[in-house]
């Protein structure tokens, strides 16, 4: 296994026990990376997360001005406005930092993170950075385990080309309002909810990773053509709900192969919120054939629509 380890960042290739000359592809970079954390922290203060524990006097204040700056970050979108984005994007560039010099973020933006980091580091950077490498140090043996596997299945599932760079995947004590989400490859999950640890955490790696395959011409486009035709209004999140079951099955299965009993991530409640009351089973009945080879992509989004009418 190849480790390259900065002070404030964590890169790991995977394959270790293959031959240099038979090196499988690195599917995921992972990094603990203090500047995204502090980003991500801060937000959430500004959404009404509590301050870190122990602040007094100046921190304190400055803290708290940190937070009141926030707001107006607060509630943006961090997958559909482009601004968040290009934030997140150049704070990726400040990995390994000790300062935002050269980073392109807007003067005042990079003003308050220098200002809070300090604090970060003396106020929970450090519980924040292991819990990161905690889950970096579950994860990446299932990775190295069953990544082959499960980027091949899902690959073949949406008969599409796995992206031959391997995705960046930031760890963060928190990742938006939801626990995990990606953008142009760059994949964010938390590492201090347990939901997304373990098994869940390599379900959740594939689940965002199938966003940066190439789905709008496979799946989404031909949904959206398929309901136009049956006359059927499916619901908006009913593409996002087939990812879901998608890695969430192919998951179980392969972990089911090894001997390992997993349930996906996604329960029926889960998709009746996304979907719609009796969306899970749905999606099982219509999309499960195509999963086992049995049905194609087109017949098994007609049946799915159908199912919706």
């Amino acid at each position: 296994m190849r480790h390259c380890v900065a002070p404030l960042a964590l890169c790991v290739a995977i394959g270790s026990a293959w031959p240099a000359a038979q090196q499988p592809p690195r599917l995921f970079a992972f990094h603990s990376n203090a500047w995204l954390n502090l980003h991500h922290y801060v937000r959430a203060g500004a959404r009404g997360a509590p301050p870190p524990d122990g602040l007094t006097g100046e921190d304190q204040k400055q803290w708290m001005a940190g937070v009141e700056f926030y707001k107006p970050y607060a509630n943006r979108d961090v997958l559909r406005d482009d601004g968040m984005v290009a934030i997140a994007s150049a704070l990726r560039a400040a990995e390994g930092k000790n300062n935002l010099d050269g980073i392109a973020i807007e003067p005042p933006l990079r003003a308050t993170l220098e200002k809070l980091m300090p604090i970060y580091r003396a106020h929970g950077w450090t519980d924040h950075d292991r819990a990161n490498r905690d889950w970096i140090a579950t994860v990446l043996p299932l990775v190295d385990r069953h990544g082959a596997a499960l980027s091949q299945s899902l690959a073949r599932v949406y008969g599409v080309t796995w992206p031959s760079e391997p995705m960046h995947v930031d760890l963060s004590v928190v990742a938006g309002p939801v626990g995990a989400f990606s953008v142009n490859s760059h994949i964010t999950i938390t590492s201090s909810d347990p939901r997304y640890r373990g098994y869940a955490g390599l379900e959740m790696a594939f689940h965002e990773a199938s966003h940066a395959l190439p789905l709008f011409n496979v799946l989404i486009e031909p949904m959206n053509r398929i309901a136009a035709e049956q006359k059927v209004t499916v619901p908006p999140q009913l593409w996002h709900a087939v990812l879901f079951y998608t890695a969430g099955e192919l998951t179980m299965r392969e972990l089911k192969a090894r001997g390992i009993e997993y349930s996906p991530y996604a329960n029926a409640a889960f998709y009746d919120n996304m979907c719609g009351a009796g969306c899970m089973a749905k999606i099982g009945e219509n999309w499960t054939p195509h999963l086992d080879g049995k049905r194609s992509i087109p017949d098994a989004l007609t049946g799915l629509v159908a199912a919706f009418k």
